[in-house]
């Protein structure tokens, strides 16, 4: 404003400033400036997307709920799986299908001579993934292999409101100790569970080292030979069947884990999660709808007097 004043100076006589500029409202030119600045800065705000409280957010997810029953006992020491030993070639296949995206809930169950409940079904699948990563043969102390006592815990550990997709993927080189696997699988079957396994090893077989000593040795039975422990792919083929399941071998980059989860767990019926999250509230309508206001009251804004 001043700039143009002294334009004016430049041009105009001084004699001639209240006639020619006698219509000019300056208090109106400066409200319309304020105006738009207003405006301006408002829709800056918004733009910044302001957030203010949080809201609580029910989303349902549609998926199954399945428990990981993993073999840790000592014959998954046994360094047949590929270029590493059984127990790690199923981790690393666990952990490529819990890295898929999903709506299924998941739980573990860790199982030798006896079977324990490491987590409850959930929907974090990383704090699942983490804790296969830390298991070991000493998970567990009691020696031996009882896939029947890790199927009958799992089954009772499922929600009794979740009427169906329910499963249990046991990953284990199938060598059952004790108990009977196949009637808690029929069991199992007759609470709507299905049941699917994943062989870890080979049918050849490999030596079980022992390395207590700090050095690498191998175990030995009462008379003095070296333990040899195989996999016995027809012990989790009939479990699989009695629990109306599938068995897949886990294959050399653990996809068997995934052909068994595409081509069965994921076809079963599925149920509905709920799931409570907390979202940030968008506050940005109140600035924007003001800073508006503004503008379009400034265009409306005359800065010339009516006489």
């Amino acid at each position: 404003m001043r700039r143009r004043r002294e334009m004016l100076d430049r041009i105009i006589s001084p004699r001639l400033h209240d006639s020619l500029l006698r219509s000019v409202d300056y208090a109106r030119r400066r409200f319309k400036y304020f105006l738009f600045l207003a405006g301006l800065a408002l829709v800056m705000i918004a733009l910044a997307r302001p957030m203010l409280g949080q809201r609580q957010v029910r989303v349902e997810l549609p998926g199954i709920d399945y428990f990981i029953a993993l073999d840790v006992s000592r014959s998954m020491l046994a360094e047949d799986a590929g270029t590493t030993n059984r127990l790690t070639a199923a981790k690393r296949a666990l952990s490529r299908l819990l890295a898929r995206p999903s709506g299924d809930r998941v739980g573990l169950v860790v199982f030798a001579g006896d079977a324990f409940l490491v987590s409850p079904i959930t929907q974090d699948h990383g704090s699942i993934d983490r804790t296969i990563m830390a298991m070991s043969t000493i998970s567990v102390s009691k020696p031996g292999t009882d896939i029947a006592a890790a199927i009958k815990l799992a089954a009772k550990s499922f929600e009794a409101k979740q009427e169906g997709g329910k499963a249990i993927l046991i990953v284990s080189d199938g060598e059952e100790l004790q108990g009977d696997a196949i009637v808690a699988a029929r069991e199992a079957a007759s609470q709507k569970i299905a049941i699917f396994t994943v062989g870890v090893g080979s049918p050849a077989g490999a030596r079980l080292p022992d390395r207590s000593s700090g050095q690498l040795q191998w175990a030995k039975n009462e008379f003095g030979t070296d333990v040899v422990s195989r996999l016995n792919e027809r012990v989790l083929q009939q479990i699989a069947t009695a629990g109306r399941g599938r068995y897949a071998h886990i294959g050399p980059e653990g996809e068997g884990v995934i052909e068994v989860y595409e081509r069965g767990m994921k076809l079963l019926p599925k149920g509905t999660h709920i799931r409570q999250s907390q979202d940030q509230l968008e506050f940005f309508q109140l600035p924007l709808a003001l800073g508006l206001i503004c503008l379009f009251w400034e265009m409306l804004v005359n800065e010339r007097k009516r006489r």
